[in-house]
C-alpha cells in the first residue's frame, strides 16, 4: 500500500505563527474527498482575493494531505470520535436535556421513538452507507442536536449520524484531501457572508444543491475549539507533525490562561463530559466565550 500512494503530506504554504499582539481565528478549511477540489480550490481563493476580504483574510497554509498519510493516523476517526460513538450506540448516549428537545422539536416522546445509531440502520434497512447518507426527507425532518445529526426517517424509526458511515467509507487511501488555514481578524459574524459568498459560488457553478449546506462540499471551523481539533488532524509542519497548540492562537490564549498541553488535548478527546457538547456549544464563539464555557463548568 505504501508503494502505492504517497504517505507524506505535500506542503505547498507552510504554516507560520501570527505575532502575538494579533487577534485573529485560525479557520481550517478542508474539501470532502468526493468533491471536485481543482474547481472548489477555485473559488473558495476567488472569493478570497476579492475586493471585500482580500485585505481581511489571508491564506496561512495549503497542503495536500496523502488518503494513506490521514489513514494510518486514524485522522477521520478521531476527528469524528463523538460522533462515531453516537452513530455506534445511537439512543443510549441521549442525555435527558437532548431526549426533552428530541420530543419537542418532533413532537413525539423519546421513549416512544426507536433512535438507532447509524449503523444499526443500515442494518434495519438493509441499505448501503451511502444510500443511508443520501436517502431524502424533508428539512423539517433533520435535527442537529449537540452536534449530532438525527434524521426521521420512517413512522417513528429515527437515525442518528446517518452520515457517518458514508464518510469513513470515502476517507481512504486512494483519496487526498486539501486543507488550508485561513487567518482572519473577524469575528465570526462577520466571516460568515464569507462562506456564503462561496456557498452561493458553489451552487452557481453546479458543485452544490442548492437545498444542501456547504458542508457537503467542504468544512470549515466554525468556533475556536473546533479550530484546535481541526488543526491537530490537518495542519502540519515539515516533519509531518501536527503544529503545537502554542503556533496557534486559540492554543496560545489558553496557554497563557494557565491551561496546560493535556488539559487541551483532554477537552478535545473527551468533548462531551460537561455533559453538553463542547465543540457545538462554541461554535462561533469568541475565545474568552469559548474560555469562560469550559471555566464556568469545571468550577461548579
Amino acid at each position: 500500500m505504501t508503494g502505492e500512494f504517497p504517505s507524506t503530506p505535500k506542503i505547498l504554504v507552510p504554516f507560520q505563527r501570527a505575532s502575538d499582539d494579533f487577534d485573529c481565528q485560525e479557520i481550517v478549511v478542508y474539501l470532502r474527498p468526493e468533491t471536485n477540489g481543482v474547481q472548489t480550490e477555485s473559488i473558495l481563493f476567488r472569493v478570497f482575493r476579492g475586493a471585500e476580504w482580500n485585505s481581511q483574510v489571508k491564506l496561512v497554509y495549503l497542503a495536500n494531505l496523502p488518503g494513506e498519510f490521514l489513514r494510518k493516523r486514524q485522522v477521520v476517526e478521531k476527528h469524528y470520535s463523538l460522533r462515531l460513538e453516537f452513530a455506534r450506540k445511537g439512543a443510549a448516549m441521549f442525555t435527558a436535556a437532548m431526549r426533552l428537545t428530541f420530543q419537542d422539536f418532533f413532537g413525539l416522546p423519546f421513549e416512544s421513538a426507536e433512535v438507532l445509531g447509524a449503523y444499526d440502520a443500515l442494518k434495519r434497512l438493509n441499505l448501503g452507507a451511502e444510500e443511508l447518507f443520501q436517502l431524502w426527507v424533508p428539512a423539517e425532518d433533520i435535527l442537529e442536536l449537540e452536534g449530532q445529526l438525527i434524521k426521521k426517517v420512517l413512522g417513528k424509526l429515527f437515525v442518528v449520524n446517518y452520515d457517518i458511515p458514508a464518510v469513513l467509507e470515502k476517507n481512504h487511501a486512494g483519496t487526498d484531501l486539501a486543507a488550508m488555514v485561513f487567518r482572519t481578524p473577524l469575528s465570526y459574524q462577520a466571516f460568515r457572508p464569507a462562506v456564503d459568498a462561496i456557498r452561493k459560488a458553489l451552487v452557481s457553478e453546479g458543485l452544490l444543491a442548492v437545498e444542501r449546506a456547504e458542508r457537503r462540499v467542504f468544512h470549515w471551523s466554525k468556533g475556536p475549539f473546533e479550530q484546535l481539533l481541526d488543526a491537530s488532524g490537518h495542519v502540519y509542519n515539515v516533519r509531518d507533525e501536527p503544529v503545537s497548540w502554542d503556533e496557534l492562537s486559540f492554543g496560545r490564549y489558553l496557554l497563557a490562561k494557565g491551561w496546560t498541553n493535556s488539559r487541551i488535548e483532554d477537552c478535545l478527546e473527551r468533548p462531551f463530559q460537561f455533559g453538553e457538547n463542547l465543540l457545538s456549544n462554541t461554535n462561533f464563539a469568541t475565545f474568552e466565550e469559548a474560555w469562560k464555557f469550559v471555566h464556568q463548568r469545571s468550577s461548579r
